[in-house]
């Protein structure tokens, strides 16, 4: 009897990983990790399938048949590195009947008359004159548009109709806060709209890549993709709402975590090459955040486990500003090792530059700019354009190109391709320290020398000091966000991270202050849970980090591919709101996912949207390609606080306000 088999695909930002996990035996049967190709998904996704085919035959002797995979699910930091870093499509936003007051992560947006009440009466009529001169005007501007309107949620009505106005006028991807959230907060749902406009170009591309690689192996089974609770959605829903997968690898790596240690509390470290996330698993399952889940200093409506995330890998960008600051993220970059591998006359532009060329100025002295694509829609500058072109044969230090175009470095306008994603830097990470220090050796020990040598030189140490420095910088950040991430979990009100007083008492704990004369006072720190460390780099971290933690560590086998592990661990399933209100005169409204209805009796009301909610979302997974679906409904029916009447007494005598009726169906992801 053939294996039931599954392929796992994590593509973070560093590194794509992949696995054959067998669905009945639950084991791993083969792995692999190879480079992420940013400019070009479908080169690493084809490597992936391919050295995993090899690896599976190298191991069992045996063809693989397209017939016995049955499942393939994909996770991505993708979403999570594009938000963390700033970077993702232009996005658009047109607010309708209201201005934000808070922050937004777009600088393009524009506000035009309309809007509803909170029972959905259109209170004021959209100009659409008005709307297409506000679209018209960011349109050179954008790659994409988010569309979000005052209280749409309960009358889309409007947002829908901009939408078409905007693909009329432009043709850009464009989404509606209505389409993504249900909830009322205002500021929220703009900004989770605004952000799934910005990631919908890469999960289409990360699709569409997977995709022609399943074609080429005739592979035709259910294409999943991990949410960020953990839990699978079909390709479909992915490409729709991709805001949704923000948090999958970091959730995938929890779940695998726990598939391959059997972990049920633990505190989960996942160290990649962009971003680390740490998670707490509790009775074999990690807390969701109830009010969505916050990314990059942005909170979302997306629901979510309840993940730490912070920019800190093995190619986060290492920097020592011009009065010798040192930090160590959260922007990505290419290693100047792994570079300059791929073009050697780097190592010799690297070489060239001499510390009277950069002692005054402010930019970093050893970045690299890559060239990834032309920017889609943004009209470039003059120097903007020069500095594509002399790149597109191959990249060069910004000192070469200064001399080249004969500017000042500081002048230089390249910072605004890299956040458009059309320019990638390649700079000073951890990854070159490790090559510095010998435990590494993948790619261009000389070419991370210079580049040690130089920030070296700026933070006035000896290189040898400054590799321990970096080495004890990045512990500090480590355990920072271990040891705060449990402390929210004991309902702590404050932050390390954001107190001074926190910091130096963790530095102590950590004994990065042994070498002071007035050391007084000696702390040390126990954890209770036990550290489960996932990830590429995690040997060189967290063995030194749990003993001065004092925590049990756990790194388990195929830990440097616990996200694609985790891809192929968890279940599908749908979820949906119904809500049951009151009527403007009277009787009952019932806003199901399809359409509104009205019910004179309370009852009916309910028995509708439970049914409607049941019916929805078990055709929804089974679209998905799930089987031995299970649905569930939970149930909460609100009145007024105002109301002295007992729960005991009739439902006409009490001040009903909603009833809200949580819908859910869980399936086993693949077929046999």
């Amino acid at each position: 009897m053939m294996a039931k088999l599954a392929l796992g695909i994590d593509t973070g930002g560093t590194f794509t990983d992949g696995v054959i996990f067998d669905l009945e035996k639950r084991t791993v049967e083969a792995k692999t990790k190879v480079e992420t190709t940013r400019h070009n998904l479908t080169l690493a996704i084809d490597r992936c399938l391919d050295q995993l085919i090899t690896a599976f035959k190298n191991k069992n002797g045996d063809r693989l048949d397209a017939e016995q995979i049955k499942m393939v699910s994909v996770s991505t930091t993708l979403a999570t590195n594009a938000i963390v870093e700033g970077q993702g499509a232009e996005v658009g936003l047109i607010q309708i009947g209201f201005e934000a007051r808070e922050g937004l992560p777009t600088p393009y947006y524009g506000v035009i008359s309309g809007g509803c009440n909170i029972k959905g009466r259109i209170t004021e009529e959209l100009d659409m004159a008005e709307a297409e001169r506000v679209i018209l005007e960011m349109k050179d501007q954008v790659d994409a548009f988010a569309v979000s309107g005052y209280l749409s949620v309960r009358n889309p009505i409007q947002e829908l109709q901009i939408i078409d106005l905007i693909q009329e006028l432009t043709g850009y991807p464009v989404v509606a806060a209505h389409q993504l959230s249900t909830d009322l907060g205002m500021h929220e749902r703009t900004v989770t709209a605004i952000l799934n406009a910005r990631l919908m170009p890469l999960i289409t591309d990360l699709m569409d890549s997977v995709n022609q690689g399943m074609e080429r192996m005739n592979i035709e089974a259910p294409l999943m993709v991990v949410r960020g609770d953990g839990s699978l959605i079909s390709e479909t829903k992915a490409r729709e709402k991709p805001i949704e997968t923000i948090l999958s690898g970091p959730a995938a790596s929890i779940i695998g975590a726990l598939t391959l240690t059997g972990v049920q509390e633990g505190i989960v470290v996942d160290m990649g090459g962009t971003t680390t996330d740490v998670a707490v698993l509790k009775d074999g399952r990690p807390s969701l955040n109830k009010e969505g889940a916050k990314v990059g200093g942005w909170l979302t409506r997306v629901k979510a486990a309840q993940i730490t995330t912070i920019g800190l890998g093995g190619d986060s960008l290492i920097q020592v500003s011009r009065h010798a600051v040192l930090s160590v993220g959260p922007q990505r970059v290419f290693p100047l090792s792994w570079i300059a591998a791929q073009y050697p006359y780097l190592t010799g532009e690297l070489e060239d530059i001499k510390p009277y060329d950069y002692a005054a100025m402010n930019t970093q002295p050893n970045i690299i700019l890559n060239y990834i694509r032309d920017p889609l829609n943004i009209k470039m500058t003059e120097t903007e354009q020069q500095i594509i072109d002399l790149i597109k044969e191959g990249p060069h230090t910004l000192h070469y190109i200064s001399k080249k175009l004969k500017k000042e470095i500081d002048l230089l306008p390249w910072q605004r391709l890299v956040n458009v994603a059309s320019v990638h830097r390649a700079s000073l990470t951890p990854t070159d320290i490790l090559h510095v220090k010998g435990e590494l050796d993948l790619w261009d020990r000389r070419a991370a020398e210079l580049g040690t040598e130089m920030l070296a030189m700026r933070y006035q140490e000896e290189t040898e000091d400054f590799v321990k420095t970096v080495m004890e910088e990045t512990l500090f950040i480590l355990a920072l966000v271990t040891v705060d991430r449990l402390l929210v979990e004991e309902g702590a009100k404050f932050s390390f991270a954001e107190e001074e007083g926190g910091k130096f008492l963790l530095r102590k704990v950590l004994g990065q202050t042994e070498g002071r004369k007035d050391k007084q006072v000696h702390f040390s720190v126990n954890l209770e849970y036990p550290m489960v460390a996932v990830g590429a780099p995690v040997d060189a971290y967290f063995p030194a980090l749990a003993d001065r933690l004092g925590a049990q560590l756990y790194l388990p086998e195929f830990a440097d591919v616990a996200n694609a592990v985790g891809t192929v661990s968890g279940k599908a399933v749908e979820r949906v709101t119904v809500l049951v209100k009151p009527g403007e005169g009277g009787g009952f409204l019932v806003h199901a996912p399809r359409q509104r209805e009205f019910f004179m009796i309370f009852e009916e009301a309910i028995n509708y949207a439970c049914k409607e909610g049941e019916k929805f979302v078990y055709e929804q997974a089974l679209e998905g390609g799930a089987v031995d679906i299970e649905t569930a409904v939970d149930r909460q029916d609100r009145y007024s606080k105002m109301t002295s009447m007992s729960d005991n007494e009739a439902l006409d005598t009490k001040l009903f306000i909603e009833s809200v009726i949580e819908v859910s169906a869980i399936g086993r992801p693949w077929s046999d």
